[in-house]
């Protein structure tokens, strides 16, 4: 598969990587063990083993006749399907986050894919864009590909109706990573809680472009609201500018709190950063 927003390189760099949290769910094969108490622990097949396997499930008997490192794997052993929420809204669309945004999901739908897990990409500005529900293949990951390819920035964001929106018809227990500039005149945390109330298991991921935490104009200026397109002039000075970035500063505190409080995973990447790697970066620091 070389059309999408990844190149051919990178999805090789992502190609023995795998989705590790441990969700309880559905009742289909997957790679997710469950929490469930007096669930079966038969044996069930073997698999090629993955980074961030427990080296206690390798079957060292296979390993020593054939020299090839397998996990076994159980009946108890659930799917927790992926659920990436990608916000599209006119303000993504500032300092190259639009593109890092799209690029990382389709990072993270392609080690669902490799892990033959179900995986949906649902855009959200003021409400959530339809999607399907998530589904597992080929098939699936060229269409949100193709999805994530057509997606322009417009419009305003309202996170916590959105996801508020989803979270309420009760979908199936999951993987939820949330990835936005956070940057919403609504806010953010009842959004966060709607997700929390349905039991999934949540990674905010904060995208900031360079402009954002680091202001370059000085002077006489003219800011615009690149949402509602509103603007207001004004003399950008040194206390102007140290005032913004303080407020700035006590937002993503406030941002990274909430989540410790909702017992969520925070992470913040800049927008000039490489996708694969923050792929790789919530992979391995996610609930822990």
């Amino acid at each position: 598969m070389t059309d999408g927003p990844l190149s051919p390189a990178e999805l090789r760099a992502l190609a023995r990587a795998r989705i590790t949290l441990r969700r309880p769910g559905g009742a289909l094969p997957g790679g997710h063990l469950a929490r469930r108490k007096g669930t079966s622990v038969e044996f069930a097949d073997h698999r090629p083993y993955q980074p961030g396997d427990d080296f206690r499930l390798i079957d060292w008997a296979v390993y020593a006749r054939h020299r090839r490192l397998v996990t076994k794997t159980f009946a108890h052993e659930v799917e927790a399907p992926l659920y990436l929420f990608l916000d599209a809204s006119r303000s993504m669309g500032e300092g190259n986050k639009a593109l890092f945004a799209r690029r990382l999901a389709a990072a993270l739908a392609f080690v669902a894919y490799r892990s033959q897990d179900r995986f949906a990409i649902y855009p959200f500005r003021d409400t959530l864009v339809a999607t399907p529900a998530p589904r597992r293949g080929r098939t699936a990951l060229s269409t949100a590909f193709q999805s994530l390819m057509e997606l322009p920035p417009a419009g305003e964001t309202d996170l916590s109706r959105s996801l508020a929106a989803w979270a309420e018809p009760g979908p199936e227990p999951g993987l939820c990573v949330l990835i936005s500039d956070f940057l919403c005149p609504g806010g953010y945390r009842d959004g966060l809680l709607a997700l929390r109330h349905g039991r999934h298991a949540v990674a905010a991921v904060q995208v900031l472009s360079e402009a954002d935490l680091d202001p370059p104009r000085w002077g006489e200026v003219r800011l615009l609201d690149v949402e509602t397109r509103r603007g207001r002039s004004l003399v950008l000075g040194a206390g102007a500018v140290r005032a913004y970035r303080e407020t700035l500063r006590e937002w993503n505190e406030g941002l990274a709190t909430a989540c410790r409080e909702l017992r969520m995973t925070y992470f913040l990447f800049r927008s000039d950063a490489t996708p694969v790697e923050a792929a790789l970066t919530i992979l391995a620091g996610w609930g822990r």
